[in-house]
């Protein structure tokens, strides 16, 4: 694989396809249309984006995770519909756990109200726009740093584990900074619960411990006693 057909690949990779703000209706939607305005986007997607299909279960499953704004009736609002194209978006890095930290905390927000997630999801799509750009870059540079050759099948394998490692640190980077701005209480509270549990274990395995040492301390002092009445007769 030379690496004009290597960048063409990456070209596709990152060739999916977000709808605009603008594209979506001002009036409330059913889930029908709503997956139908999502499916009819991802047309204009690379077909490795084809089977990644937002579907009427999984929003069901977003709002019943209270992923979205409480929902009046069968219709979701341009708001929900932004709320779900976020989750949908980071669902792919993020368990819906750490998503849910995340909006639960943005949700709570004084300032947060439709008009700010429109402004985020705004700027969350320009961003993508750039790395898109950029993955091909990035890729050309580290390949370039670490004098890998894609058409030598040993710098080939070498060159995905060193962009599967990038990857992962990448989204080790995105959980940790959200661990540290929005804590998982309830992990923390697990967490608790399970080292009080260990050092009660330890304490109780301890005074066994002691309990023995002392039986056993009890029958060597009986034995000395044993032998020395029996040297007495």
């Amino acid at each position: 694989m030379n690496i004009n057909e290597m960048e063409a690949l990456i070209g596709e990779a990152v060739r999916d396809a977000d709808l605009r703000p603008e594209e979506i209706p001002a009036i409330d939607l059913y889930l029908d249309q709503i997956t139908s305005l999502v499916s009819e986007k991802r047309r204009d997607a690379s077909p490795m984006f084809e089977d990644r299909v937002l579907t009427k279960t999984m929003i069901n499953n977003y709002s019943k995770d209270g992923l979205l704004s409480p929902i009046k009736g069968k219709k979701y609002s341009k708001e929900q519909i932004l709320q779900m194209l976020l989750v949908y978006e980071m669902k792919n890095t993020l368990s819906i756990g750490e998503i849910k930290r995340i909006l639960q905390n943005v949700y709570a927000l004084p300032e947060y109200d439709a008009q700010m997630l429109e402004g985020i999801y705004r700027r969350y799509l320009d961003i993508k726009e750039s790395e898109r750009e950029n993955t091909c870059g990035v890729v050309r540079g580290f390949m370039e740093q670490t004098a890998l050759d894609a058409e030598d099948d040993a710098d080939f394998f070498t060159l995905l584990l060193g962009l599967a490692a990038m990857s992962s640190y990448l989204k080790n980077t995105v959980q940790i900074l959200l661990e540290n701005r929005y804590p998982d209480l309830n992990a923390e509270k697990t967490r608790e619960e399970q080292e009080k549990k260990e050092e009660e274990k330890r304490r109780k395995a301890a005074q066994k411990a002691e309990a023995k040492r002392q039986k056993i301390q009890k029958e060597k002092e009986a034995k000395a006693n044993d032998t020395v009445e029996g040297e007495k007769l």
